[in-house]
């Protein structure tokens, strides 16, 4: 065979060769495949950032503010202080940050509560506060609320207001002292005048005006109060004075004045 039917025979296979589909490897299909799932999660991604946008911008965005719950302040004066601006999305509105100002702004807003209904609805729950105790110092009165929210200065406590003779300040204090009032008045003892927390060991309180109640520790403390106000209710006359020491678990002693 001569060179140029060698030569003619090599562009033939050549030709062949061209048109016969290259074999692709396993290494590149996965690497085609994985391009595409990449390209399809970003695609997906746009589309879905697309479509939240466009509905917190037309659908989720604020319609109605609903306040209730509060005899004190009007709605006008809650929605007025929020402030919120009209077709603001529902998304960017942040319900802590306005339940912390309102509480900050409004000393007799004992609690608030928002919540959002969507699609378009801010749901604004208010618990007024009630005076209930005060504290007396250098003859000022300062008035709190039934969680010991500090509410006022006054020249006189309040009608059937409950005084606190402890240190406001101590959060440990408080703490006590709003145990035992919980515990008082679950056992239905409610002409408390006074409550009192000297120290871990000398809790005592006032019934009527008229009846101390030395509780002692903390210890056991539920049992000595019903002790206490079954004494009260069966032993104690209507207008009597008297003490009832309740210090040893397990007993109450009562002593007329």
């Amino acid at each position: 065979m001569d060179s140029r039917q060698k030569l003619k025979k090599n562009n033939i296979k050549k030709a062949a060769d061209s048109r016969s589909p290259k074999r692709v490897s396993r290494k590149t299909i996965r690497r085609r495949r994985l391009v595409k799932r990449i390209i399809g999660v970003v695609l997906g991604a746009v589309v879905i950032g697309a479509l939240f946008y466009a509905s917190s911008k037309l659908l989720f965005v604020v319609k109605t503010v609903n306040v209730n719950g509060s005899e004190i302040f009007t709605p006008e004066e809650i929605t007025g202080f929020m402030a919120i601006p009209a077709e603001e999305s529902m998304f960017r509105v942040d319900t802590d940050t306005l339940e912390e100002n309102l509480l900050n702004e409004f000393k007799y807003l004992e609690d608030v509560r928002i919540v959002k209904r969507f699609p378009d609805i801010i749901e604004v729950t208010l618990t007024d506060s009630v005076e209930s105790y005060y504290t007396v110092q250098d003859n000022v009165y300062k008035i709190y609320s039934q969680q010991f929210r500090y509410l006022r200065n006054g020249s006189e406590p309040p009608p059937e207001t409950v005084w606190l003779d402890l240190d406001v300040e101590n959060s440990e204090k408080i703490e006590q002292a709003k145990n035992l009032v919980r515990q008082l008045e679950k056992n239905k003892m409610e002409k408390i005048t006074k409550v009192s927390v000297r120290d871990d060991n000398s809790l005592s309180a006032e019934y009527d005006s008229r009846i101390t109640i030395e509780f002692g520790t903390v210890l056991d403390i539920e049992y000595k109060i019903k002790m206490c106000s079954k004494i009260i209710s069966e032993k104690i006359p209507e207008g009597e004075h008297g003490t009832i020491n309740a210090t040893n678990s397990g007993e109450a002693i009562y002593t007329r004045q």
